[in-house]
């Protein structure tokens, strides 16, 4: 059945996100098939996420006597209602929208649309009737009051707090609560539950499929031919509900409109499509890492980080992100994760990205950046090369031999982005050296010739171990292939795209043979249309679909899956080799697949990833911050270049 909606619709997914971490997520066919859809997810500033309302049931009733439900949802057995064959068209982009039709009579009859505020959790619902004749409209809002991981059940309704009056609604339970506010009708009480709503894709995920909804009450309203009744849900009280409807409203004026007699956007709202999809996962001093179930991830912020400085607001919003980061430091290391209940520090590469930005950010805003907060920004980079050379008990260490870190395979952590971690054990651990990290390495130590003294340099002996390396790195370069690390001293000839992110650099001290010899070998074995495979289709450890529970998704997660951010990288590498035109035109054809897809107005946001073998529907999180980031870079490289610049 699902597979039959999709289809009929799309597998890709509204979003809408405030700058709290709260959002509002859901399909085409407006079903909820995952625990995580739901028109109000609100955040707090510790990542955790309360998901306060799932869906509407919504009926409308016509003078002549006929009604139809216009909503969704999946119980075990069935399918019921089937509002979805009344949505005449839709759009994710700049906001959900919705066109439902008569099936008596072939005439659209309702617009509806879904907004979000941008500094608190409230979600604006706007109903228009758009035909010529009035009719009613009945609508009971789906309660859940948990945290967004979890299910609720009957049982958690026992006691519970409602208030109504005509044009308001406040329900409260163990101190969650939620303001219901309308512009027209009336809310009446009347409790009922739905039992057993079920979510497929959660049960594919290998998760609990099932749970309860409850509605105190509904809202009946009759709208005149150009009446519009506006819905407001929010977490906290609104003092002045009209206000906050024009602010939620104008949020929006900014991003490229589409609209019932308006098809498809035009090309020349394609940036601005990618820059609202970028604005989705800013919040204040971070960026969430991905929707729904990702909050913020140390080294996923500081990879897509460069595509924050094209914002008009985009320094202020790096030097908060810096800030937060400076703040949390452990050992000189930046964290891995952030979130409730967990904080990690299990990444090597996380901090070597944040101290390569912070080189970046210094060099794309040097006007513009006081000597107070350079100096702040650099003495992380200090700290970072005091640790690492002065310091014992970290989880990976300098080899003065060949002046490479490495990761000892006593560590048993998985230190890189490959970082599915089974039984406590690392799946692809790549201890030894790997790529990646050499190169990063590398390149921060070259920046600190531009930016410390000579003293300093020789305090750490700066130049005498980019001497080593440099003698060094011909040992990942074969005849015919690139190693993915290096372990005991001997080369790992396993096909990864981990080269592609150590030769996309600015500082790689190789011959151009191995460029060309780099590129020739993602043609053949990794790219994708949409992103690199995590491994090459030769290897006998690949995985070709990205499913199944969570054991099966992690096996194939870095072996085989198709990443969409490591485009980015890739058209960089590019960019060493390609002739201006031939580069233009590979920018061209890297981006065209999101390009069309986007602005066809019905996708949310980029995906995490896609399958390794046959990539066309999209997987794992269904909106990802470093995909959108490598996308938007792409298109900043490609603008530029026709302008006659250069990132």
């Amino acid at each position: 059945m699902l597979s039959h909606i999709y289809a009929i619709f799309t597998p890709y997914e509204w979003l809408l996100t405030n700058k709290k971490a709260g959002y509002a997520l859901g399909t085409a066919f407006l079903a909820n098939i995952r625990k995580y859809h739901g028109l109000l997810i609100a955040g707090n500033e510790s990542g955790k996420r309360t998901h306060l309302l799932a869906s509407l049931e919504e009926k409308v009733l016509f003078p002549s006597g006929l009604n139809y439900f216009l909503d969704t949802n999946f119980y075990p057995d069935v399918v019921y209602p089937e509002g979805y064959k009344l949505i005449h068209n839709f759009y994710f982009k700049p906001y959900p929208q919705f066109h439902y039709y008569c099936p008596k009579v072939k005439e659209v009859f309702l617009h509806k649309h879904l907004q979000m505020s941008e500094d608190k959790n409230a979600i604006l619902i706007t109903y228009k009737n758009v035909s010529s004749y009035p009719y009613k409209l009945f609508i009971r809002p789906k309660l859940t009051f948990r945290d967004h991981h979890e299910l609720s059940y009957a049982s958690a309704w026992l006691d519970y707090t409602l208030e109504v009056n005509t044009k308001e609604a406040f329900i409260e339970k163990e101190g969650l609560a939620l303001f219901m506010y309308i512009n027209n009708g009336e809310i009446k009480r009347e409790p009922l539950f739905y039992y057993q709503v079920f979510y497929p894709l959660e049960e594919l995920r290998g998760y609990a499929a099932k749970e309860d909804l409850f509605s105190p009450l509904f809202l009946e309203v009759k709208l005149k031919a150009g009446d519009v009744l506006y819905l407001l849900f929010s977490d906290q009280y609104i003092p002045d509900f009209e206000r906050e409807q024009t602010l939620i409203e104008r949020r929006y004026k900014r991003i490229p409109q589409i609209y019932f007699e308006r098809k498809t956007f035009e090309e020349k709202d394609f940036p601005l499509l990618l820059e609202s999809m970028l604005r989705d996962f800013i919040i204040k001093g971070n960026i969430v890492a991905g929707y729904p179930w990702f909050f913020c991830w140390g080294r996923d912020t500081f990879i897509g980080l460069p595509s924050l400085f094209y914002l008009k607001e985009g320094m202020m919003v790096c030097e908060e992100i810096f800030e937060t980061y400076l703040k949390k430091r452990e050992r000189s290391l930046i964290p891995n994760v952030i979130g409730p209940g967990e904080t990690n520090y299990n990444s090597l590469d996380g901090t070597l990205w944040f101290l390569l930005r912070i080189f970046e950010y210094l060099k794309f805003f040097k006007r513009k950046i006081s000597k107070e907060k350079k100096k702040k920004l650099l003495t992380a980079v200090e700290d970072f090369l005091y640790t690492l050379y002065f310091e014992t008990g970290l989880p990976f260490y300098l080899d003065l031999e060949d002046g490479f870190i490495e990761i000892p395979e006593n560590t048993n952590k998985a230190l890189t982005w490959m970082d599915v971690v089974i039984n406590e054990k690392p799946l692809t651990p790549r201890y030894g050296k790997p790529i990646e990290i050499a190169f990063l390495w590398h390149n921060l130590l070259k920046f600190t010739q531009f930016y410390f003294t000579k003293s300093f340099l020789k305090k750490f002996k700066i130049e005498e171990t980019l001497a080593k390396q440099e003698a060094n790195f011909y040992k990942f370069f074969g005849e015919a292939l690139i190693a993915d690390r290096l372990f005991k001293g001997e080369p790992v000839w396993e096909v990864r795209p981990n080269f592609v992110i150590a030769l996309s650099l600015p500082y790689v001290p190789i011959a151009e043979e191995n460029l060309h010899r780099a590129i020739k070998i993602v043609k053949e074995e990794l790219l994708t249309p949409y992103g690199l495979r995590s491994l090459s289709p030769r290897h006998p450890e690949f995985k070709r679909k990205y499913f199944g529970n969570q054991y099966q998704r992690d096996l194939a997660y870095h072996n085989g899956s198709v990443w969409v951010w490591l485009l980015y990288p890739y058209g960089l590498l590019l960019k060493k080799v390609y002739p201006k035109e031939e580069y233009l035109n590979a920018l061209k054809k890297l981006i065209h697949p999101f390009k069309e897809l986007i602005l066809s107005g019905k996708v949310g946001s980029l995906s995490e990833l896609y399958d390794g073998e046959n990539p066309y529907y999209p997987k794992g999180s269904p909106a990802q911050f470093w995909s959108v980031a490598a996308i938007y870079l792409l298109e900043k490289e490609r603008e530029l270049l026709t302008r006659g610049g250069d990132l």
